[in-house]
């Protein structure tokens, strides 16, 4: 059976100084498990055209699983911004300015997108904080409400007591400062900076709507799902369902991710099986997307949206019944773990082993992991205690754990 494990370390290789008119510098993974530094010239159709210490290369986007520029930041942290979530995927977020809604559509401008209009059925929320507050507080005091979410739109207002109200209805539109809301049958409206936050009907979309390609994922920490990109000189373009956008400024971008055709995430499958076994009778839950210990997948400095949370011992087990070519993850002891956590990972097929067992310890960092899968039915993942024989902050996550198809 094919395998490979490949500590992370992007080697600094030598080359020659490439110019700023090369494009932006950036840290390149391929679905195959292929890391490598370089920089992005163009994607233009289908391919992507880099240049890398050993020359130019050109890549089928099919192949590429990240193209990575910059860090991003976490804009529901982001005091005072204005943010637009989107009904799907999940985590899709989007900073915005000078917003308006009519005829259906949600207009504005954001730094990752330009100047754009996106159909309404494809926003589940708006987060409208005051100065002193951030997206993620209007988004929790939503939450608390636990409005039902059907064919009524809601908006949460702040009275001039200060005290958050939330109102049903129907969103009619947003212009100049001003929101139109119909309740209880008639036309109202209420001046936006009233207004905390938005939470619209759900809207089902048609099936025949074009898959994404992959996301867009901007410095501001804005991440917008694609079915089409085009970058060229310094400019970046995305084409979606229900999105029309102008260009921005590549600048604006912290990461281009792919592979949404080709890849499924562990996070989106139901577990056949879970079996968790701590010492002392103290066991940690399964973390979907994020740590064993609750907060966000952190390896290597680096967060991650999607992945698995394990805690020595666990064992889950997943039915693939053939389906799949290969797995993927980048595997090592979260920083929830501080650094006492050692592990050890091992990636089963059908009973039998997909690559040698892996020690995972904080002092060594996180793994690339692949193996081949093809033709296996049942993909186990087991987290062991480690060579101390405890589970003491073995806090084991499998950052963008996935499943490759043929």
């Amino acid at each position: 059976m094919g395998l490979r494990a490949v500590t992370v370390c992007l080697a600094v290789l030598a080359a020659p100084v490439l110019a700023p008119a090369d494009g932006p510098a950036a840290e390149v993974t391929t679905i195959a498990g292929e890391h490598f530094t370089g920089r992005l010239v163009a994607i233009k159709g289908a391919t992507a055209e880099l240049i890398t210490p050993a020359g130019p290369r050109k890549l089928p986007l099919r192949d590429l699983w990240r193209v990575r520029l910059a860090e991003a930041g976490e804009p529901m942290a982001s005091v005072g911004a204005v943010v637009v979530a989107l009904s799907a995927p999940e985590g899709a977020v989007l900073c915005v300015e000078d917003m308006s809604i009519a005829d259906g559509r949600l207009r504005a401008r954001s730094r990752l997108l330009g100047r754009f209009s996106l159909e309404l059925s494809r926003v589940s929320a708006v987060y409208l904080p005051r100065k002193d507050q951030s997206p993620e507080d209007c988004r929790k005091a939503l939450d608390r409400l636990e409005l039902p979410a059907g064919r009524r739109d809601y908006l949460l207002a702040e009275d001039d007591k200060g005290k958050w109200v939330p109102i049903p209805g129907v969103l009619r539109g947003i212009s100049g400062g001003k929101v139109a809301f119909e309740f209880a049958g008639q036309g109202r409206t209420m001046d936006l900076a009233a207004v905390r936050a938005i939470q619209l009907a759900h809207v089902a979309t048609p099936a025949s709507r074009p898959a994404n390609l992959g996301r867009l994922v901007g410095r501001d920490g804005s991440v917008v799902p694609f079915a089409g990109i085009t970058v060229s000189g310094s400019r970046v373009a995305v084409t979606g369902p229900g999105l029309e956008a102008s260009s921005a400024d590549l600048s604006a971008v912290a990461e281009i991710a792919f592979g949404a055709g080709r890849c499924v995430y562990l996070s989106e499958l139901d577990p056949g099986k879970v079996v968790r076994t701590g010492l002392f009778d103290v066991t940690f839950p399964l973390g979907i997307d994020r740590s064993s210990a609750g907060g966000p997948i952190r390896l290597g400095g680096r967060t991650y949206g999607r992945g698995l949370g394990l805690h020595s011992r666990c064992e889950v087990s997943y039915q693939l019944d053939g389906k799949f070519a290969a797995f993927a993850a980048l595997a090592g002891i979260d920083e929830a773990g501080g650094n006492r956590g050692n592990a050890t990972l091992k990636v089963l097929g059908d009973g039998r082993e997909l690559l040698k067992p892996l020690n995972l310890t904080a002092a060594a960092g996180p793994v690339a992991v692949r193996c081949n899968v093809a033709g296996i039915k049942t993909l186990t993942i087991l987290v062991d205690f480690g060579p101390d024989g405890v589970d003491v902050g073995d806090h084991v996550s499998l950052a963008e754990a996935r499943l490759i198809k043929p």
